[in-house]
C-alpha cells in the first residue's frame, strides 16, 4: 500500500521565514503626485517677493531734442514774436512759421475758416534775445538738438500779452462768456502734419451743459481756427470751458472781450488757461487800484465743493472778515462778487487771492484796472530755472507760493542780451515778494533755490488808454518724461 505524500504545511517551521509579497511604486505615479505640490511651493515663493514691475511706474526723464512753442495772435499790426532761452542751455536755430495778419474784424468770428501757417524762416536764439519778423499773426516755433530745452518766446503789445506756450491736451479756461457786451474768442493753431479735433465742455450754474456746436471743432493740419462763442454758442452770464484735444496737437488760446455797446471804452485781454484742478491756487498780480473783481470758479468733480477765500500779501496770507464761503455743485461753475471785500481797507496791500477747496477746482478773476480788462489764473509752481520774454516799459515780478524759505536768482537782459540787473528775492511760505524790473528789460530768467515758486510780472500801462497786462512764469521744458510700459 503506498502512503500519501505530505503536502507542504504553510506554516513555516522553526528556522525558516514566511515569503511575504513586495510592492513596487510607479515611477509616473510618483512624479504625478510630487511635481504639483513643489510647483505650489514655488509659486508661492515667488509671490512672496516684490515685482519692481507691477504697477504704475514713475516716467523716465531724458533730454528734450524737440520742442513746439505756439505764439497766439498778436493784438496789432506791429506786434512781434521775440525768442529767448533760459539759463545754462546752448540755444541754437529755431524754425518759425505764422499766419499772415489778418483783419481785427475776422478775429473775432469763424465766418472765414481756418487761416493756413506760411513758412517763415530761421532765427538764432544763442545769447541774445532774437525777434521773429512779420510774426503778428498766430506763430509756430519749432526747435530741435540744442535749440530745443528752454525755449521761450512772448510779445511785445502793451495791454494784452498772451502766454507762448507748449501744445496741450487738457485744459480749462475759466471765466468766458458767449453774448455781445462779454464774448470770448478761442484760437485753436495746429502745428502737425495730421488733423487735429477739439471738443469744448461747457460748465454751468447747475452742472454740464450740452452745446453741440463745440464738439467735434476741426483743426486742419499747419492751420489756425478762430471760434467765437457768442456766434457760435450765444448765451448770457459767466461760464467755464473745458477743453479737450481728441485728435492730434492743438495750442489753444482764449481773449475776452468788454464791450459796454457805445457807452464806453471796449477792451480785450487774454484769458490765461489752467493745466489743472487745484485744491489749494493762488492768483498773484492784482493791481491796488481795481473794480469790479469778478472770482469764477468751476468743480470738475461729481461731490458738492466748499472753497474758503484769502488774501495774499508782502506780510501774510490770512482770511478777512466777511470773506464768502463758496458752495460749488457737482459739474458746476460759479461766479461770485469780490469788489466788497477787495475794497475794505484791511485790503490795502493784497497783491493775490489764496483758495483753499475741500476738492481739486479751477479759478480765474476779472476785474478792471483804469477802465482796462484784466484777467488771472492761478499761476503754476515751478522749480527750475525758467525766463519770460516780456514788452518794454515799467513792470514788476510778485512770487508767491514757496514751499519753504529760499532765494529766488532774477536776472533782466535787454534787447541785446546785455544785463541790466542782477539781483535776488527772499521768498518764504504765507507771504508774497515783489521786485521792480528795468524798464528796458525783455527777457527775464528766473531761477529759484532751495523752494519752489510761482510767479507773475505786472505791466502797467498810462497814457491815453491806461490799463494792466501781466503774463504769469510759466516752468521751462527742459526735458522729455517718457512713460513706462511694462506688462501688468
Amino acid at each position: 500500500m503506498t502512503e500519501p505524500t505530505p503536502t507542504p504545511s504553510s506554516t513555516p517551521g522553526p528556522g525558516r521565514r514566511a515569503g511575504v509579497p513586495t510592492r513596487r511604486i510607479d515611477l509616473l505615479v510618483g512624479l504625478a503626485v510630487a511635481l504639483p505640490a513643489v510647483v505650489a511651493v514655488a509659486v508661492m515663493l515667488i509671490g512672496d517677493e516684490q515685482n519692481t514691475l507691477a504697477g504704475p511706474q514713475a516716467p523716465t526723464v531724458s533730454p528734450l531734442t524737440s520742442a513746439t512753442v505756439v505764439c497766439p495772435s498778436g493784438t496789432g499790426p506791429r506786434s512781434t514774436v521775440t525768442l529767448g532761452r533760459v539759463p545754462g542751455v546752448a540755444g541754437g536755430d529755431v524754425d518759425a512759421s505764422s499766419t499772415p495778419l489778418i483783419d481785427p474784424g475776422d478775429r473775432a468770428g469763424d465766418a472765414a475758416g481756418p487761416s493756413q501757417l506760411v513758412e517763415g524762416q530761421s532765427v538764432e536764439v544763442v545769447d541774445a534775445p532774437a525777434a521773429v519778423a512779420g510774426s503778428s499773426g498766430a506763430t509756430v516755433l519749432q526747435a530741435r538738438g540744442g535749440a530745443a530745452p528752454g525755449l521761450v518766446a512772448g510779445r511785445g503789445d502793451a495791454l494784452a500779452v498772451g502766454e507762448c506756450r507748449a501744445p496741450s491736451y487738457d485744459e480749462w479756461l475759466v471765466s468766458v462768456g458767449a453774448s455781445a457786451r462779454y464774448a470770448t474768442v478761442v484760437e485753436l493753431v495746429n502745428p502737425d502734419d495730421g488733423e487735429a479735433v477739439v471738443d469744448l465742455a461747457i460748465h454751468g450754474g447747475s452742472g454740464m451743459v450740452e452745446e453741440p456746436a463745440l464738439r467735434g471743432l476741426q483743426v486742419p493740419p499747419h492751420s489756425v481756427r478762430r471760434v467765437d462763442l457768442s456766434q457760435v454758442a450765444p448765451r448770457g452770464g459767466t461760464f467755464t470751458a473745458h477743453l479737450t484735444v481728441v485728435r492730434g496737437r492743438v495750442s489753444a488760446t482764449a481773449i475776452n472781450r468788454i464791450d459796454s455797446l457805445g457807452r464806453g471804452r471796449v477792451t480785450a485781454d487774454y484769458l490765461p488757461a489752467v493745466a489743472e484742478p487745484s485744491e489749494d491756487g493762488v492768483i498773484l498780480g492784482l493791481p491796488q487800484q481795481r473794480t469790479g473783481a469778478l472770482l469764477t470758479l468751476a468743480n470738475p468733480g461729481d461731490d458738492e465743493v466748499r472753497v474758503t477765500t484769502r488774501l495774499v500779501t508782502e506780510d501774510a496770507v490770512f482770511t478777512p472778515t466777511g470773506a464768502p464761503e463758496i458752495t460749488l455743485a457737482p459739474q458746476g461753475s460759479r461766479s461770485v462778487s469780490l469788489q466788497r471785500l477787495l475794497s475794505q481797507e484791511k485790503a490795502q496791500g493784497v497783491v493775490g487771492v489764496q483758495l483753499v477747496a475741500s476738492a481739486p477746482i479751477v479759478s480765474s478773476l476779472r476785474l478792471q484796472s483804469a477802465g482796462d480788462i484784466v484777467l488771472l489764473a492761478p499761476v503754476p509752481d515751478f522749480r527750475d530755472p525758467t525766463a519770460v520774454v516780456l514788452p518794454t516799459g515799467d513792470k514788476t515780478l510778485v512770487l508767491g507760493r514757496a514751499l519753504r524759505t529760499g532765494v529766488v536768482h532774477v536776472v533782466s537782459h535787454g534787447a541785446d542780451g546785455t544785463v541790466l540787473a542782477d539781483e535776488r528775492v527772499e521768498v518764504g511760505p504765507g507771504r508774497a515778494s515783489r521786485l521792480a524790473l528795468p524798464a528796458a528789460g525783455v527777457l527775464v530768467t528766473v531761477e529759484p533755490r532751495n523752494t519752489s515758486v510761482g510767479g507773475v510780472v505786472t505791466l502797467p500801462r498810462s497814457g491815453s488808454a491806461p490799463g494792466l497786462a501781466t503774463l504769469r512764469l510759466l516752468p521751462a521744458n527742459l526735458s522729455a518724461r517718457i512713460p513706462v510700459v511694462a506688462p501688468q
